[in-house]
């Protein structure tokens, strides 16, 4: 055998004892992977989302400041509908889950007193204009049916992740920090109606609205503060 090719073996020897040595370094200097999952997303909404679900509503009562009339009414009983089903479904998983007497109390209210205004609604749209809800809907004009599309995703949003809260102390928290925006979102709404409609029943109906959901928001802050140290 030539003396080349042993020196040929022995640089191919060297070789590979160095990248055994460089793969076990970078191994070692790697980052270990980790076994623990991703937290869950929160099921309450965070301030941003609180903001997020408020400036649409705003956007929307500034729409309906352009809108006068059987426009105005259509548009507002159509959208209002739809939002006081969502708080409907929202205070009866807060019956079913939660704890707190009075938070279940005000449930129990919440579920009363939009499902009367539901009725009434309903009751006006079909009467004053042959619509359901839904049509109402569809006749607004396309600016505000944008808008309305985007409240409802986001209505859909806060019903599905309260819906993920299990049952215990922790829904009544969940409901309250929800509920608020919720809320919120009605008023400024509402706050919008006055001086534009057609029928006095409309613009009592949202006074109403405004005076008792700003009502129920000061108390549920008040809980919020009492019972878990914030504000909602």
């Amino acid at each position: 055998m030539s003396s080349g090719s042993g020196i040929g073996r022995t640089i191919t020897a060297a070789l590979a004892a160095a990248i055994v040595v460089a793969s076990a370094t970078t191994a070692a200097a790697a980052p270990l992977p980790t076994s623990t999952p991703s937290a869950p997303p929160s099921p309450q909404p965070s301030p941003s989302d609180a903001q997020a679900i408020l400036g649409s509503a705003q956007r929307y009562a500034t729409a309906l400041h352009g809108l006068n009339g059987p426009e105005l009414e259509q548009t507002f009983l159509g959208n209002m509908i739809s939002h006081h089903a969502a708080a409907v479904a929202m205070a009866r998983l807060e019956l079913a889950r939660g704890t707190h007497p009075e938070a279940r109390t005000m449930a129990g209210q919440i579920i009363a007193a939009q499902n009367r205004e539901i009725t009434e609604m309903t009751t006006w749209l079909r009467q004053w204009y042959g619509m359901t809800p839904e049509q109402s809907q569809q006749a607004a004009p396309a600016s505000i049916r944008a808008l309305t599309n985007r409240i409802h995703t986001g209505l859909r949003s806060m019903q599905s992740r309260l819906a993920a809260v299990p049952a215990g102390p922790g829904f009544d928290k969940a409901f309250l920090t929800a509920m608020t925006p919720h809320h919120e979102m009605a008023t400024v709404i509402a706050d919008a109606v006055p001086g534009r409609a057609t029928h006095a029943q409309v613009t009592t109906l949202a006074r109403q609205i405004s005076t008792s959901q700003t009502g129920e928001v000061q108390k549920m802050r008040d809980w919020l503060r009492a019972w878990y140290g914030t504000g909602g």
